[in-house]
């Protein structure tokens, strides 16, 4: 199977939630959804993932993301579990951004068929979301945003005990905040 016609059949599938249809009656059963975002929900979603539900930022994004499109898969919040850190905890992009890109993928594909509609608008709007992070807070990596090395025994340990619920809590607001903008214009 190739890989866009897998992703096709994980998206349509995943967002209807039921297995019995085929790939091509979910895609089309799909490109007729619309969906109403709450600005407010989402985000008190991505918080509610984050720091009660002990999920990772990329985790509780995506899980908040793909609950406000109507997503349902087994493979949410898994897939995005080796974004956190900034990407396997190498303090690269936050893994809030790269969530986002995945939550913005998933809805463009439910909406848009032709490719290069689909590919400008998921771009644009990816896009759109980094530079309101980048900013909101100047930065864009995980390193430089939490103060953290999460590549060491130290940097996980403060990560767990405080940044995360004191530093980390903000980015996953605001980046689900900018999401739900995104989505609700989409």
């Amino acid at each position: 199977m190739e890989r866009r016609e897998f992703l096709k059949t994980c998206a349509a599938g995943a967002a209807i939630g039921v297995t019995s249809l085929s790939a091509a009656e979910a895609v089309q059963k799909e490109a007729t959804n619309n969906w109403s975002i709450d600005v407010d929900k989402l985000c008190a979603a991505g918080y509610q993932h984050f720091i009660p539900g002990k999920r990772t930022c990329s985790e509780s994004v995506l899980t908040a993301g793909c609950d406000a499109l109507g997503i349902k898969s087994d493979l949410v919040p898994d897939i995005a579990l080796g974004l956190a850190g900034g990407v396997g905890l190498q303090g690269e992009t936050c893994s809030v951004l790269t969530a986002c890109a995945l939550v913005v993928s998933l809805a463009v594909a439910q909406k848009e068929n032709e490719y290069l509609k689909k590919k400008m608008t998921t771009l644009q709007t990816v896009g759109r979301i980094h530079k309101g992070f980048k900013k909101r807070f100047g930065k864009t990596d995980c390193r430089s945003l939490s103060g953290l090395d999460l590549t060491t025994a130290e940097g996980r340990k403060r990560l767990q005990e405080q940044v995360k619920e004191q530093t980390c809590t903000k980015y996953v607001r605001a980046g689900s905040e900018l999401l739900a903008k995104e989505l609700a214009n989409l």
